[in-house]
């Protein structure tokens, strides 16, 4: 039975409960933040952590913890479970409210720990598919428990492509991230990837470090431009680096994970499992 905390009590899984009248409930008004281990280690907690906060600040929800205080909260719901590799998700909601609609500023802090889920390792080895789906969100920056569009554009997406392994927003012709990751292409020997109206992912900053900055451009990147790319890749915490080799009805490269995904894809193994 994993064992989560809520509101400064560590409890079972089963036992955790948010009231019928927190504003989390009443008006999806909330953020939070997920993350992985490495080997038991939790990968780039800080970087994680930092953008609760902001993702907080940006839709005026009350942080009243510190960052220190959250890191030690969530490395010790961490300890409390017996996971080879764990995913931990911190959520802040809005807390009650008599209104039933403004917050009073009393949140809930809400630390989950599970078992990580990992896709087959035979998705990596031949590449997945993606949908575009044009959609123009709110506060993108902001990473809150509002999914209603990441929701319906995968249903979108997995209507025109049951193999899907996410759908991609577009805006005016622009390519933005998928519904739960980032996105780069390999085109004309250079790595580029969508500057703007994206949430900034703590595994995109990672792989940008990787592939050196000077080796990354940040732009707007065209969904024609984005159909003939030579290669694709996806970045999240879960998909870590993951080959796109299908967008739409457009086959990507030769259709298998390309040279420069492969490499960058080894270099990922050594930076997290060494």
């Amino acid at each position: 039975m994993a064992i989560y905390y809520l509101n400064g009590e560590f409890i079972e899984a089963s036992q955790a409960r948010i009231p019928a009248d927190d504003l989390a409930v009443l008006r999806g008004y909330g953020v939070f933040d997920f993350l992985r281990t490495y080997n038991g280690v939790p990968f780039r907690l800080v970087e994680h952590l930092q953008r609760l906060q902001r993702s907080a600040e940006l839709i005026e929800l009350a942080c009243p913890w510190e960052l220190e205080e959250l890191a030690d909260i969530a490395e010790q719901t961490l300890r409390r479970n017996n996971f080879s590799e764990s995913g931990i998700r911190l959520v802040i909601t809005g807390g009650g409210s008599p209104s039933g609609f403004l917050p009073t500023g009393e949140s809930r802090l809400l630390v989950m720990v599970s078992r990580l889920q990992s896709l087959p390792g035979e998705v990596y080895r031949r590449g997945a598919a993606v949908v575009t789906v044009e959609q123009t969100r709110h506060l993108p920056e902001a990473k809150t428990i509002n999914y209603i569009p990441g929701i319906t554009a995968q249903l979108q997406a997995r209507r025109a492509n049951p193999q899907a392994i996410d759908a991609i927003y577009t805006e005016a012709g622009k390519v933005i991230e998928g519904t739960r990751s980032n996105t780069f292409i390999y085109r004309d020997g250079r790595w580029s990837s969508p500057a703007s109206d994206v949430l900034l992912g703590i595994t995109r900053a990672e792989v940008i470090k990787l592939l050196g900055e000077d080796h990354v451009e940040l732009r707007d990147i065209t969904l024609d431009e984005y159909r003939a790319a030579d290669e694709i890749i996806l970045t999240s915490s879960t998909k870590e680096i993951l080959p796109i080799v299908r967008v739409d009805d457009c086959v990507i490269g030769d259709g298998a994970p390309g040279e420069h995904t492969v490499a960058l894809m080894r270099k990922w193994r050594e930076l997290t499992v060494g």
